[in-house]
């Protein structure tokens, strides 16, 4: 139930959104709303409040504003020129009404992401040691080793673990030198950029060394039941003694619905229990389903208050970077760098992703928001007929020529795109399945 709510909670946020930013920029335009439809018929429910008739429809995959007098891709091309119709308007007029979804997407993600810089300040991992590299992952290829410190990566200076994330992300397709010290002695380490068009080659797949410090905690899950709190730092599981978070981790994973033996340390106090980690099902790197504990805990992060004027700014950055990710990402598509199976998704992975931050907790899930309404934005502005940067086109276009392209040339040219759309919806549902079971 908790997944179900999330999926239905995070497409009804960015369909609304989008739809509303339509609607209010054509209600402050002077232009007639006829439908505001939150997905696709067949209708369900409909109730009509003034001249717009609300509905919502049986096919969850997205919604749209009917004006009047706007060719979209229901194919009406009746306009009679009154004066309320959106091809009576300006050029300008017609660009915000058009550009009002993509826009209200970008003011959402940046909402989000402001809010949740101000209430949770920025998350900072103080440390450039190596604490943990996957057996088969790019980090093992590029030759980490656990207690590695990574002093600079392409000559840029590091001081914490965000800073090497976000350095390692915005050099890939490219070799990357990482300069460290190990045993005391100084050394380069080099991805090559020719790795990066192997599978997963973009992931990092090595982590900071940090200690077994609880941090937040998820309710409901059993550290929570058995009274553990942020700052309680756990020393032994299962009997075994702890150094580390990666060590604890690989534990825990080990005893899935079986009862094991925890001690944590409080201040001076030190504190035992019994502790049944909950059973999850993930994928190993073999790519078969495999069951694995946890306790719902994360690491212990150093925490920065950030001011009202800060969290914005961080919030418009955020908001920016994560938009650059997703152009280069479908960069790395195009020019056949990557797979779209390693890049695209589509609404089951959405709908995996929202379930999988719904347990996680509502910090993850508004996260989760924010980044698919930069994604929808993104999507929304492409030039593609039928899409919102389609209709900018030909407005630009009839702008340009100081008279209406023929409403024929519209309606063919918007099948051409709806023929295009459907294409790209059943081949990312492919790429979807594909990677569900393949």
């Amino acid at each position: 139930m908790t997944n179900l709510f999330a999926i239905i909670f995070v497409f009804g946020v960015l369909v609304i959104i989008h739809e509303l930013g339509h609607f209010i920029a054509a209600k402050l335009m002077g232009v007639r709303v006829e439908r505001f439809s939150i997905g696709f018929p067949p209708k369900l429910f409909s109730k009509k409040i003034g001249d717009t008739e609300f509905t919502i429809s049986a096919i969850p995959l997205g919604g749209y504003v009917k004006m009047a007098g706007f060719i979209d891709e229901s194919m009406d091309a009746k306009i009679t020129g009154a004066p309320d119709e959106f091809q009576s308007k300006s050029t300008w007029r017609k660009v915000v009404i058009i550009t009002g979804g993509v826009i209200m997407n970008f003011l959402l993600a940046i909402l989000i992401l402001t809010v949740l810089n101000f209430v949770q300040g920025e998350r900072i991992i103080p440390t450039t040691k190596v604490g943990y590299v996957g057996e088969q992952g790019i980090g093992q290829r590029i030759g980490f080793q656990k207690y590695d410190e990574i002093l600079a990566i392409n000559g840029q200076t590091v001081h914490n673990w965000n800073e090497v994330q976000e350095q390692f992300v915005d050099n890939l397709n490219s070799n990357i030198v990482f300069t460290v010290v190990r045993d005391g002695r100084q050394i380069q380490l080099v991805y090559q950029k020719e790795w990066f068009k192997e599978s997963k080659a973009e992931q990092f797949d090595v982590g900071p060394l940090i200690p077994a410090k609880v941090g937040a905690i998820t309710p409901g899950m059993p550290a929570e039941k058995i009274g553990l709190k942020r700052g309680d730092e756990i020393v032994a599981i299962a009997g075994q003694p702890i150094k580390d978070w990666v060590e604890m981790t690989e534990v825990i994973r080990k005893y899935p619905e079986k009862t094991i033996s925890i001690e944590w340390r409080r201040g001076d106090s030190l504190f035992s229990a019994q502790i049944t980690p909950q059973a999850f099902e993930e994928k190993n790197e073999k790519g078969e389903m495999i069951k694995v504990g946890k306790i719902g805990i994360s690491y212990y992060y150093e925490h920065r208050d950030v001011g009202p004027g800060q969290a914005v700014i961080l919030g418009v950055k955020n908001t920016f970077d994560l938009l650059a990710l997703n152009i280069k990402g479908i960069s790395w598509v195009i020019t056949g760098t990557k797979s779209a199976k390693e890049i695209i998704g589509g609404p089951i992975m959405i709908a995996k992703m929202a379930g999988d931050a719904a347990q996680a907790g509502w910090a993850y899930l508004w996260y989760l928001i924010a980044a698919l309404s930069t994604v929808l934005a993104f999507f929304n502005i492409l030039p593609i007929p039928a899409l919102d940067g389609g209709h900018l086109v030909f407005i630009l276009i009839e702008g340009i020529r100081g008279r209406p392209i023929p409403a024929k040339i519209k309606l063919k040219v918007q099948q051409i795109g709806l023929a295009i759309l459907f294409t790209l919806i059943i081949f990312i549902f492919y790429v979807d399945i594909s990677r569900l079971f393949f």
